[in-house]
């Protein structure tokens, strides 16, 4: 059976009015529980692994667990493993080795990557393409970097020695020296990881307001003063998030280290990264590896989450304004 339905009437002068809208009785979600019902798919999936991983991990750090002595992993050590840390002179040297890694590859990036960001906004010929080259490094993994510049440091077949015998200077085991070989490693933490400052530099330098610059021409301002006191101090904010993702990254590597050096001659380029992955997976000390992971991502965090919270809060203040 068919359900009639009343037709709209005229009024008066004629005109057909229509039936009247009728609006949702739903009440809108507040702005937080909006903001919480959008992270909470992904608090489901993480917070049960964080549960677990902190619970595995507490129970490791205070036991002696170690895979070539079965049994160990009932034997508590309550904080030993800690106190062992705190006077372990390889941790400690780790810890010296990744803060020159950090500060003088993340340094040396940022001058470079600003450079040329500042060098492609120009007006030069093959722009285009040369913002697509200086891609290539970044598309690379670590492992096939490293293992690529290893190759071209060979003492023996290496490119690099080869050309440096031939202009007279004479070639030299990079990797092999204590002296260089950290600086070797850093030249290619610099060598990848730069095309990534260059773009968000670049990124950020597009999306500047012109006005300013406009003003300062007008005020007879040249080029370093134009760089110094407008340009870096508009890039600011976008300097910060670049130096704090690489700080982050820099901390964590591994792949190019253990590809290039595993860590040596000796101890001279072992990243904190590389000695856990020396003491779990080498050593099989399962205890005592949790125990430096566990301390360095604490330091690591204490230090670097105010700064990114300070970070994040300015951009989002600067939005709202």
């Amino acid at each position: 059976m068919t359900q009639l339905t009343t037709p709209p009437r005229p009024d008066a002068e004629g005109a057909v009015n229509d039936p009247p809208f009728r609006r949702s009785t739903r009440r809108p979600l507040k702005p937080g529980l909006a903001r919480a019902s959008l992270a909470l798919p992904a608090l489901i999936v993480i917070v049960p692994l964080l549960v677990i991983i902190v619970m595995q991990g507490a129970s490791l750090v205070t036991h002696a667990e170690n895979l070539l002595r079965p049994g160990s992993e009932n034997i508590f050590v309550g904080w030993d493993n800690f106190t062992r840390a705190l006077s372990d002179p390889t941790l400690l040297g780790s810890i010296r080795v990744t803060l020159v890694y950090v500060i003088a590859g993340v340094g040396i990036e940022l001058v470079l990557g600003v450079s040329i960001a500042l060098a492609l906004r120009g007006r030069i010929p093959g722009k285009g393409v040369l913002r697509a080259l200086i891609l290539i490094p970044m598309v690379l993994t670590p492992v096939v970097a490293g293992l690529m510049w290893r190759l071209l440091m060979d003492p023996t077949s290496g490119f690099i020695n080869w050309f440096l015998d031939t202009v007279g200077i004479g070639g030299h085991a990079f990797l092999a020296d204590p002296a260089t070989a950290l600086g070797a490693v850093i030249l290619v933490e610099v060598w990848q990881n730069t095309p990534f400052v260059v773009i968000i530099v670049l990124a950020g330098l597009e999306s500047l307001d012109p006005s300013p610059f406009e003003a300062a021409q007008l005020d007879g301002a040249g080029g370093f003063r134009m760089l110094w006191n407008v340009t870096l101090p508009m890039l600011a904010p976008v300097l910060s998030i670049v130096v704090l993702l690489r700080v982050i990254d820099a901390v964590k590597t591994f792949a190019i280290v253990n590809t290039m050096t595993k860590g040596g001659p000796g101890t001279s380029t072992l990243a904190i990264s590389n000695y856990v992955y020396r003491l779990g997976f080498e050593t099989f000390d399962i205890g005592y590896a949790t125990t430096v992971g566990a301390l360095v991502s604490l330091v690591v965090l204490v230090i670097l989450f105010p700064t990114a919270t300070r970070l994040m809060g300015l951009r989002i203040w600067k939005a709202r304004r």
